[in-house]
């Protein structure tokens, strides 16, 4: 059974990341992918949520530090040393007929981090973020779960994740931003009441 789930993922794997490639996709896909593409417009549009929401705004980006920071160090530091898959672009497990856009930089770095490919820890970063702004901010779930998908499509396009990976680093990261966002709610509601209390 786990056999016919591994190449039955190979499969879907080799689709999106082969036969579904185009020279534009080429060109954006290793872009979007790296943390650094992303950190002059996320500070942006960060100082922008700040000036608009104020309170709030410091609230919810202090639980998406949280949040990032908890799915990351579990996926990374935790779920990938406990499963080990090699990740397609691996020499020694590579995915014939696959496409490696980042070539072999995970392998070259050689640490268990970066060899690690489930769950991949870019899905579980960005899922987690979204269903913590799902929670306060629901009628643009579809922008926040749309980025988060764009995020893990880029990965198995670039050939460093399989489907699999990214699912699993999609269900493990709703779970964490879940989990920090009704930690706050109770957290607070204790405050309330002790508060009221007084």
């Amino acid at each position: 059974m786990l056999d016919f789930i591994l190449n039955l993922d190979k499969s879907v794997f080799l689709f999106f990341n082969a036969q579904l490639s185009h020279p534009v996709l080429d060109f954006v896909m290793p872009r979007i992918t790296n943390f650094s593409f992303w950190l002059i417009p996320g500070l942006i549009a960060a100082a922008l949520f700040v000036k608009r929401e104020k309170k709030q705004a410091l609230i919810v980006l202090g639980l998406l530090a949280l949040t990032i920071a908890i799915a990351d160090q579990v996926s990374a530091g935790v779920l990938k040393k406990i499963f080990l898959r090699p990740r397609p672009c691996h020499p020694d497990f590579l995915a014939e007929g696959g496409r490696f856009l980042k070539g072999g930089v995970f392998v070259l770095e050689g640490t268990w981090r970066s060899l690690g490919s489930f769950p991949s820890s870019h899905s579980a970063n960005t899922f987690a973020a979204a269903m913590l702004f799902f929670y306060f901010y629901r009628r643009r779930a579809v922008y926040f779960f749309a980025f988060a998908s764009m995020i893990g499509y880029s990965r198995v396009y670039n050939g460093v994740h399989y489907p699999l990976d990214i699912i699993g680093g999609a269900v493990f990261g709703c779970l964490v931003g879940a989990g920090v966002y009704w930690g706050y709610k109770m957290i607070s509601q204790k405050i309330a009441a002790v508060k009221s209390k007084s």
